[in-house]
């Protein structure tokens, strides 16, 4: 599955392979291209919302001086019609700061680096869709190469590895328990 993200300025697309994420992104800095393992991802999102300071503060600035016009036009007699131009600054200003507000779904590692979904771009929907398939694909990969009993490795190293398995979501508490039951069951026949 592939999701792809565009804005004015950037592209981002993401690849669902066996066992990674591909991310690609294009803006103005050039190409990049990277992969993150599964196993790396944490399995949990965050949103997050980024707005623009210095549009809120133009359009701030601008009612202000609007104001000061107003108040200075009414003091002395004049027209209200030089409060037009730094009004109409502010309106354009505060649209511009209310629509450029972006908001983010990330998706941290445990090496600390981010995997930033833009929300709404193509479509909530279609952003969800693709992080339940990314999950799905998560939980399948990793209960495929994690979760069997090896006869090879002691009790701390199994048990360890079934509670990474649980704490990830991959497995239930009642795979954890049945699992564990079954690799002691299979250690006390092989004893024998």
């Amino acid at each position: 599955m592939e999701l792809h993200q565009k804005t004015l300025l950037e592209k981002r697309s993401f690849f669902l392979l066996p066992n990674k994420l591909k991310l690609y992104l294009k803006d103005t800095e050039g190409e990049h291209e990277n992969y993150i393992s599964y196993e790396s991802l944490k399995g949990e999102a965050k949103i997050s919302c980024r707005k623009n300071p210095k549009l809120l503060f133009i359009s701030i600035a601008m009612v202000t001086f609007s104001g000061c016009i107003l108040l200075q036009s009414l003091l002395i007699n004049q027209g209200i019609y030089y409060t037009i131009f730094p009004l109409v600054i502010a309106i354009l200003s505060g649209i511009l700061y209310r629509h450029k507000q972006q908001n983010y779904i990330i998706l941290e590692t445990y090496d600390r680096k981010k995997v930033i979904f833009f929300r709404n771009k193509p479509n909530r929907q279609t952003l969800e869709r693709f992080l339940v398939q990314l999950w799905s694909c998560r939980k399948q990969y990793l209960r495929e190469k994690y979760f069997y009993i090896n006869q090879n490795h002691d009790l701390k190293q199994q048990t360890d590895r079934l509670r990474w398995l649980l704490e990830q979501q991959v497995i239930t508490k009642a795979e954890y328990k049945f699992a564990q039951e079954d690799w002691i069951i299979d250690r006390s026949y092989q004893s024998h």
